[in-house]
């Protein structure tokens, strides 16, 4: 569903319309010179062969058995040799060097409550300008990018691949997937309202995840872009175990106009079928709108930091690039958790 004045709407181009409700493949694409302000990692010395250009500093399983040393105060207690412990007598631990290459995997929630928005861009679009960001950061760093989009009925996936033919093959799935229910929908306006409509099933939340689970390699880099209005237990417990064996970062979209309602009057609404009222002159409804969508914001917040979840609050009114510098950003530390207030 979008909002949208009739005054915004005259005011506003076809092309700029365009953009603000559908994703724009050259878009997409251009945003690769605002990826060289973005890091994955530190630029510290790598130990390996592989071809990526940075050790990680997020958590993960990219590692390569070194050598076993004498355990020293400090060390993962997790890694102790205990074969070699019983021979010597003395207490050994496993030592391991970081891979320099490190799979970047991007999940887009392509929902129906990602087609939505008042200012600048539907959430949806906002989501898929983070994905090209953040695919774009990881192949500057030479790593695989891989991905899954998925949406109320339906999902497609890549399997990492190298390079920035990767990149360009992961943004033209995405655009082609996330345009296609627009264009669907304005062709069901032309239709015969009494006509019948194919009814489609549900997507098998469990299924996908199970999906997303066997395509990650763990101690990959993972991105997930979406609203959370279908966090439910079973899908928290999902991403809590992405989590579990890969550094995730959670990009929170929203719109301004979830967080608080406008000024106190009147407004018509649609979502290009239907349309309704909104009356927005009630103080206490105001106030409980407000408190309601603070409180997901909390929730959210408390989720990614119990569970070591790197986290971005990203607006439909946002740039992109500069939020996701405050977190990524060469100068910045990346396991901290990035609190965005608007």
């Amino acid at each position: 569903m979008s909002i949208w004045k009739n005054k915004t709407i005259e005011q506003t181009g076809s092309d700029k319309k365009s953009r603000a409700t559908e994703v724009d493949l050259q878009g997409l694409i251009k945003l690769r010179y605002q990826s060289t302000h973005l890091s994955l990692g530190s630029q510290r010395k790598a130990y390996s062969s592989l071809s990526g250009n940075y050790n990680s500093p997020f958590k993960g399983r990219g590692l390569n058995f070194d050598e076993v040393r004498p355990y020293q105060p400090g060390d993962d207690i997790r890694n102790i040799d205990w074969n070699v412990t019983a021979r010597t007598d003395k207490v050994h631990t496993k030592v391991f060097k970081e891979e320099r290459e490190r799979p970047v995997f991007i999940i887009v929630d392509l929902s129906s409550s990602m087609y939505f928005g008042t200012r600048h861009c539907l959430k949806s679009v906002a989501a898929a300008k983070a994905a090209a960001l953040f695919a774009w950061a990881g192949a500057d760093n030479s790593n695989r990018i891989g991905g899954l989009v998925f949406n109320d009925t339906s999902h497609i996936e890549m399997r990492p691949k190298g390079g920035h033919r990767g990149v360009l093959q992961f943004l033209k799935m995405l655009t082609d997937f996330h345009n296609k229910p627009i264009h669907h929908q304005a062709a069901q306006q032309h239709k015969d309202s009494s006509s019948e409509s194919e009814s489609e099933e549900a997507l098998n939340t469990e299924l996908l995840f199970a999906r997303i689970q066997k395509i990650i390699n763990p101690g990959s880099i993972v991105l997930l872009a979406s609203d959370f209005n279908q966090s439910n237990i079973a899908f928290l417990k999902h991403i809590r175990h992405i989590a579990r064996h890969n550094d995730l970062l959670m990009a929170h979209v929203y719109d301004t106009l979830e967080s608080q309602l406008p000024p106190p009057g009147q407004y018509g609404i649609n979502n290009g079928i239907d349309s309704q009222s909104l009356d927005t002159r009630d103080s206490t409804l105001r106030h409980s709108f407000h408190e309601l969508f603070q409180q997901k914001m909390d929730d959210v917040e408390q989720f990614c930091i119990q569970n070591q979840i790197h986290l971005i609050n990203l607006a439909t009114h946002d740039k992109v690039a500069d939020q996701f510098l405050a977190t990524l950003g060469k100068d910045a530390s990346v396991r901290r958790i990035a609190r965005s207030r608007h």
